[in-house]
């Protein structure tokens, strides 16, 4: 179970791996994830997942984030799905010694792009709370194309992978798709009304939560305890807010601004109307 410390991640990682291994010898059925952050990516998944982990109430699963069977993993099955989860019969004994059931979640910035994770998840809990974070959709498409550079996927420069976008994600084959639907969508991922009606025509409206990445490093603890309620957890305030997995700053260039701008104008105020407010960053 979280505290409020964070153990370090690589420490942590090989506690997780031996955990594991345990559990997954254990006969019995297993607890669902009661909650998902399906996004944006390079958003503050990470770190939200971190603070809301950081809650007494709230379990840390098997699996770092998740094991995102939702999107990338799906083709394994259930079953496989099953061994990623944590006994019934543990979070039962938690239960009785807390006096109230924790509960575990699931996070991927995948899930609220990839075309078919929120009916997959809807179909197996369909009571879920879903958290999307919006970033502003210039610097969220320029953080995601330094990140795919650096990580080695990307070779063309900024100006050519937005030319090059549009036929990378029309790309017919069923496995080059998937890998350029993950890592080659810059502007799209950035189209963010599109993906929240996805979320809505699969959730009611009420279970989705909408928070803004600006927001959630300004006033961390406001925005923690929006979050705290919309899983229906008393508010627990950390000592500190650290960021996880961000990168060192960079002014996104004006040209590249330019283009990314234009090309999700029309999403931008779309979203303010499903909203019912304009996003902070919007013009």
């Amino acid at each position: 179970m979280s505290g409020g410390h964070l153990l370090a991640p690589r420490r942590r990682r090989a506690l997780h791996r031996l955990r594991r291994a345990g559990y997954r010898l254990r006969p019995g059925p297993r607890e669902l994830p009661r909650y998902f952050i399906v996004g944006a990516k390079r958003a503050g998944t990470t770190s939200l997942d971190e603070y809301i982990n950081a809650h007494p109430l709230v379990l840390r699963g098997l699996v770092e984030k998740g094991c995102r069977y939702y999107d990338v993993n799906y083709s394994r099955g259930p079953e496989w799905f099953r061994q990623q989860l944590l006994p019934v019969s543990t979070v039962d004994r938690l239960e009785r010694k807390l006096g109230q059931r924790p509960i575990l979640g699931e996070s991927s910035p995948y899930y609220a792009f990839h075309p078919e994770s929120a009916q997959r998840i809807a179909a197996d809990v369909p009571d879920a709370r879903l958290i999307f974070v919006l970033r502003d959709p210039v610097e969220r498409a320029w953080s995601h194309y330094r990140y795919e550079v650096v990580r080695g996927f990307e070779t063309l420069d900024f100006a050519a992978a937005f030319a090059a976008e549009s036929d990378r994600l029309a790309e017919p084959d069923p496995q080059t798709w998937g890998h350029n639907h993950r890592h080659f969508s810059y502007v799209a991922r950035s189209r963010y009304a599109e993906q929240l009606v996805r979320l809505r025509s699969s959730f009611d409206p009420e279970q989705v939560l909408v928070i803004e990445s600006e927001q959630l490093f300004a006033d961390p603890r406001s925005t923690m305890d929006a979050v705290f309620a919309h899983l229906s957890l008393d508010p627990v305030p950390m000592a500190s807010y650290e960021t996880f997995k961000g990168q060192t700053a960079s002014a996104v260039p004006a040209d590249a601004a330019e283009m990314i701008r234009a090309a999700v104008a029309d999403d931008v105020a779309r979203l303010e109307g499903l909203l019912g407010h304009a996003p902070s960053w919007a013009d």
